[in-house]
C-alpha cells in the first residue's frame, strides 16, 4: 500500500475532491483524519471508510476559525500520534464583480482560501520537523493560474496558494518536507453537478471550453494528491500539477481555422 503507516489530515473531507482523497488515502494504508464544517457528511465519509476496513476519524472544523484549525491539527496528533500529509482543500470565497465587493467579502475569500492553508501549513510543519518529514498538499486551481469573471476573490487566493506552496517547498526543503499545489479545473462536485442539472445553460459551454468535453471527476483529483503525498513523489516539490481536461492548455482565443476539439 502507497500509503502504509501514514497519517493524514485532509480538510473540506466530507464531499468532492476531499472525500475522494480520503477515500483513496485509507485504501492506501492511511489513517485519516476528515476536517470539514459539514458533520454530518464527514461523520458519513468517515464511517463508510471504516466499514471498508479503513482507520478514520472525523473532527468537526471552520476554516475561518484559527481556533478550529488548531483544533483540527491538535485532534489528528492525539488521535494518531502524528501527522504525515496534510491536505489543504477546504474553501471558502465570494464572487461579484472585483471592483464592487465589499470589504468583508475580500477578506472572508482570503481567509477561507489562503490564510487557512497557511495556518494549518504552519501547524502541521512543527509536527513535521520532529518527526523528520511530512508532505502538504495543496488544492489550488487553475483559476489561480488565470483570471475568471466574478470570481477575482477565488482568483487571487488561489494564485497566492500556489506561489505559497513554492515557498514552504523550498524553506523546508533540506528537512524533508514536501509542498506541492494541485490546480484543478471544474470538477463534477455536488455543487457543480448540481448546477449541471438546475442550469444546464451555465455549466454546458464551461464543457465545451474543456477540450475533452466534460467536467472532471472528483477522484481524478484525488489520483493526483495521491502521488504527490506519495514517497513516489520523493523528488517532487514545489511543483504545480494542473488537471484540467486541457482547459489551461488553450490561449481562450476562438479558432481561427474551424479546428475545434469536437470537430472531428
Amino acid at each position: 500500500m502507497r500509503l502504509a503507516n501514514k497519517v493524514a489530515l485532509i480538510s473540506g473531507a466530507a464531499s468532492g475532491i476531499g472525500e475522494a482523497t480520503a477515500r483513496t488515502f485509507a485504501r492506501e494504508g492511511a489513517k485519516v483524519v476528515l476536517a470539514d464544517v459539514n458533520a454530518e457528511g464527514g461523520e458519513r465519509v468517515a464511517e463508510a471508510i471504516r466499514l471498508a476496513n479503513g482507520d478514520a476519524a472525523f473532527v468537526r472544523a471552520d476554516v475561518l476559525d484559527t481556533a478550529s484549525i488548531e483544533q483540527m491539527i491538535a485532534f489528528t496528533i492525539e488521535t494518531y500520534g502524528r501527522i504525515d500529509i496534510l491536505h489543504n482543500n477546504a474553501q471558502v470565497t465570494s464572487a461579484g464583480r472585483i471592483g464592487e465587493l465589499e470589504l468583508e467579502a475580500w477578506k472572508r475569500g482570503i481567509d477561507g482560501g489562503l490564510t487557512s492553508y497557511w495556518y494549518a501549513s504552519k501547524l502541521a510543519v512543527k509536527h513535521m520537523l520532529d518527526q523528520g518529514g511530512g508532505a502538504i498538499v495543496n488544492t489550488a486551481s487553475v483559476s489561480g493560474l488565470a483570471g475568471d469573471f466574478g470570481l477575482g476573490t477565488y482568483n487571487a487566493a488561489k494564485a497566492a496558494v500556489v506561489n505559497m506552496s513554492r515557498v514552504f517547498a523550498i524553506e523546508y526543503a533540506r528537512k524533508n518536507i514536501r509542498c506541492n499545489a494541485v490546480c484543478p479545473g471544474p470538477i463534477g462536485t455536488p455543487p457543480l453537478r448540481a448546477m449541471e442539472t438546475r442550469a444546464p445553460q451555465v455549466i454546458d459551454p464551461i464543457k465545451e471550453a474543456i477540450p475533452m468535453g466534460r467536467l472532471g471527476e472528483p477522484q481524478e483529483i484525488a489520483n493526483v494528491v495521491l502521488f504527490l503525498a506519495s514517497d513516489e513523489a520523493s523528488f517532487v516539490t514545489g511543483a504545480v500539477f494542473v488537471a484540467d481536461g486541457g482547459l489551461y492548455a488553450h490561449s481562450g482565443m476562438p479558432s481561427l481555422t474551424g479546428i475545434t476539439p469536437g470537430g472531428w
